[in-house]
């Protein structure tokens, strides 16, 4: 498969795909009216339900593209705006702290609206990039009802001495050329992981900084983005359990 074809949004998948509805809507975090993307399948039944957390660039055009896609897959799927208009999604430094902030109320909103919908099938996960992988972390960590945690990137520091055996099962992507996220911090982690437990896997690439599944970054790695998304459906798939589209039985047209 050459570049182009493997680039963020047309990755080959064995998985039969939904007809989805998308858009924005309205959730509470408390008192305050957050605005979400949100996508689901056309089709009646029930749905795992997705809380996909944006990084430091907001929720733009490849996090709707991600939205839709895990919806296509057979996911209710919510995206909270945890940035907003007031932010200049230039400045990261802001944006992070920002995020650090305000993200965990915002999370848990959507994952309220996700746990009392009435398509819910009571199975729950998150995925977050960079400092939303932070969010995700600490979800997995805060939140047993969790099924599933996916995390690209993230600085994992605050939350590798919290690991625990009854945490949500996590799936983690980074990789060792990051200059926020050392190899001896991965290392650290890794040791955790292995020693408390818990369900879990690591991928850890080669000479990637974190960023390397953002197709706007000059450090985009198209087949790394592409394996790391093939991981994190297989993963989801194995814990959360989509149903596949009902698909109609061929009729003969013979008399």
């Amino acid at each position: 498969m050459d570049e182009q074809s493997i680039r963020e949004g047309v990755y080959e998948t064995h998985f039969v795909q939904h007809r989805i509805t998308s858009g924005y809507i309205q959730i509470a975090d408390g008192a305050t009216s957050l605005p979400a993307f949100w996508a689901h399948p056309q089709i009646g039944g029930v749905f795992p339900g997705l809380v996909l957390i944006h990084g430091e660039r907001g929720l733009n055009n490849q996090m709707r593209m991600r939205v839709r896609r895990f919806a296509e897959l057979g996911y209710y799927v919510i995206a909270p705006e945890i940035l907003g208009a007031e932010f200049n999604t230039q400045d990261v430094p802001t944006c992070r702290l920002a995020m650090r902030e305000r993200g965990e109320s915002r999370v848990l909103a959507a994952l309220h609206v996700l746990r009392n919908h009435n398509r819910s099938s009571g199975k729950l996960g998150v995925v977050g990039w960079l400092t939303g992988g932070e969010l995700a972390f600490r979800m997995a960590l805060q939140q047993p009802d969790l099924q599933a945690a996916v995390i690209f990137g993230g600085k994992p520091d605050d939350y590798i001495d919290r690991l625990h055996n009854e945490q949500t099962a996590m799936l983690a992507f980074y990789g060792d050329d990051d200059p926020e996220v050392m190899p001896a911090t991965l290392n650290r982690m890794w040791e955790a992981l292995s020693h408390c437990g818990a369900r879990w896997q690591m991928i850890v690439y080669p000479d990637v900084a974190n960023d390397f599944k953002d197709e706007t970054s000059p450090r985009y790695h198209p087949h790394y983005a592409a394996d790391a998304w093939n991981r994190c459906v297989e993963f989801l798939h194995k814990l959360l359990e989509p149903p596949a589209p009902t698909v109609s039985p061929k009729v003969s047209t013979k008399l």
